[in-house]
């Protein structure tokens, strides 16, 4: 990496970022799932500020090792580096995903949202826990707080409080509602659900907009489908459809590019052109007013089929693009990013396909 960092370093030049820090992770046999995902977490410029300042608030403490301590690990020894560019290899947090989780054991290929998914609900779970430790330690150590506020983690019926609100929730936590309508009364049954991601299906030659219409379309439940209606206490005809009633503060987006094929028993990569902009509006929510997003990193997966292949990010940090695959870091044009949004034939050789995107909202008024 030597030479691709010191010709990085180069490219940037006088606009190297001050105190930014470029480096590639190595890749310990099929781990590129994982490199690729924490880049473009790393990029995550809240996320990772409030994983600092989580480390910096906490090293003094005698923890227990766990994926959100090792993940702190890495940040900070990523940021805190000399050198602006090089390699660094996440060996620890590896070592502890695989001691955790047997999924990731294996030397087969493994999938980077699943990763995903699972990271950023184990934290939230080691938060969570943490937290509810923390209160069980302050009620033993004042019980006379304890009487004047009554038990703070259990409500008088005994049931468990609203869960906690970590800051992983407050950066990628949305809330969607699912609307049903009944065709007999009108009456309209909505359930709110939480998310840390959007999965959304895919078709040949669409954008992520008219994807986004599709998974809030709306949907009609009649025949064996018929929805148990609670005014007319019975099974009638409803029309169903999600929409987005909180948007994230980032917002990650899953593309289902590799679907079950009955006919072959397996699974297949959709390579379909799927149009992602850097700058997205989400119109489908509950609000009124359009949430504004700006794209900063793309997992992308490279191979031809589900169960092989490679993965690597492009990150946007300080109004540059970057391109990362595993310990090589290079520049690469914004324009370049229109290659990788799939093919609009079946059997290309172009195999690069963005797979997840991470959005990061607009507040009003601050700069693109």
């Amino acid at each position: 990496m030597g030479a691709a960092g010191s010709k990085l370093e180069k490219a940037l030049g006088e606009q190297f970022p001050e105190g930014e820090r470029y480096f590639g992770l190595e890749n310990f046999g099929n781990t590129c799932y994982c490199n690729s995902v924490l880049q473009a977490l790393y990029f995550c410029v809240p996320f990772r500020e409030q994983l600092l300042e989580y480390y910096s608030n906490n090293k003094n403490l005698d923890a227990e090792e766990n994926l959100l301590t090792c993940l702190a690990d890495l940040f900070v020894q990523i940021s805190s580096q000399k050198k602006k560019t090089g390699v660094i290899a996440p060996k620890r947090f590896v070592q502890r995903l695989k001691k955790q989780n047997e999924i990731f054991r294996s030397y087969m290929h493994q999938d980077a949202h699943e990763f995903l998914n699972y990271l950023l609900n184990e934290l939230v779970d080691i938060l969570e826990k943490e937290s509810r430790a923390t209160k069980v330690d302050q009620e033993t150590s004042s019980p006379s707080e304890k009487i004047a506020n009554g038990p703070k983690s259990v409500s008088s019926n005994g049931a468990q409080k609203e869960p906690l609100f970590t800051w992983v929730h407050k950066n990628f936590q949305g809330i969607l509602t699912n609307e049903t309508r009944c065709l007999c009364c009108e009456t309209v049954t909505a359930r709110d659900e939480t998310f840390l991601d959007l999965s959304l299906d895919i078709e040949q030659n669409s954008s992520i907009t008219s994807c986004l219409k599709n998974f809030s379309s709306t949907e009609t439940l009649n025949a064996e489908d018929k929805f148990f209606c609670d005014k007319c206490c019975s099974l009638q005809e409803a029309q169903k459809r999600m929409k987005i009633k909180k948007p994230p503060h980032i917002l990650v987006i899953h593309l289902k590019r590799f679907k079950y094929i009955e006919q072959l028993s397996r699974y297949k990569k959709l390579s379909y052109r799927v149009v992602f902009p850097i700058e997205l509006k989400l119109s489908n929510t509950v609000e009124d007013a359009d949430a504004e997003y700006s794209l900063f990193a793309i997992v992308v997966h490279v191979g031809s089929g589900p169960n092989h292949g490679h993965y690597v990010s492009l990150v946007k940090s300080h109004n540059h693009w970057l391109f990362f695959d595993d310990e090589n870091v290079e520049m690469i044009e914004e324009s370049a990013i229109q290659t990788f949004f799939g093919s609009v034939h079946e059997y290309s050789s172009n195999t690069d396909h963005g797979y997840i995107l991470f959005y990061e909202r607009l507040v009003a008024g601050s700069p693109k």
